[in-house]
């Protein structure tokens, strides 16, 4: 598994692989629990959100998307849907736009938007420009028709969207996903802060998918810092 971090290209040759094989088997178990905890047919459709900026959340959605391209015959769509501050790009060495906002502004067709990837069983769907009314886009009904016509072609949709106590962006998209999962890090993210994430999603009546925490410092021999949580 090549693994992606943003700004970092040479990521893999910074770790031994002992630390890379570990760092995928963890994403791998994160693949495993969201196979359980999304039971149904057809295009699973999943948001990855966190309390606040900085707990790993577009890296964590990136590599899961990563991990479950690597399923044989599994399609997978990658999203980011944090128009105000677009990522997902910078993962893959790719431009920003042309993405999102310029296929909903009425820029670009969708054809030109879905890109490449070195994994052929991925796509990815840029930010795009930098816009003003970001919400407003995600809650267009051109944003519901798009993702009702990559269904069709994907197995899995990921979104990657800001963080739900900051904007609320990431709500905007409870009527088209199946579930969600927050991202927390150790060490960082406050129990209040995710608390207060998980009473807002709620009261969306959103489905919690589980918490995956990233950046653990485990002493137990084998493991690494990822966990995934799932919520009932």
């Amino acid at each position: 598994m090549k693994l992606h971090n943003a700004g970092t290209p040479a990521l893999n040759t910074q770790m031994g692989p002992d630390l890379k094989f570990k760092i995928a088997e963890a994403y791998k178990t994160a693949r495993t629990n969201l196979y359980f905890s999304l039971v149904k047919e057809g295009c699973k459709k999943i948001v990855f959100t966190s309390s606040l900026s900085g707990e790993g959340k577009s890296t964590t959605a990136v590599n899961v998307a990563i991990t479950l391209a690597q399923e044989v015959s599994t399609k997978v769509l990658l999203i980011d849907c944090d128009l105000r501050k677009p990522k997902v790009n910078c993962f893959f060495n790719m431009t920003a736009s042309p993405g999102l906002t310029n296929f909903l502004g009425g820029m670009k067709n969708i054809d030109d938007v879905v890109r490449e990837t070195d994994s052929p069983n991925l796509r990815v769907i840029t930010g795009g420009v930098v816009v003003p009314n970001p919400s407003e886009l995600l809650s267009s009904a051109k944003m519901g028709a798009v993702v009702k016509q990559m269904e069709n072609k994907f197995d899995y949709i990921i979104f990657d969207t800001p963080p739900v106590n900051v904007v609320v962006d990431a709500l905007t998209l409870a009527g088209i996903a199946d579930g969600f999962v927050i991202v927390v890090k150790e060490g960082f993210s406050l129990q209040p802060e995710l608390r207060r994430t998980i009473m807002t999603l709620e009261h969306a009546k959103v489905k919690i998918l589980g918490v995956i925490l990233n950046g653990a410092k485990l002493e137990t021999k084998g493991d690494y810092g990822y966990r995934y949580e799932h919520n009932e």
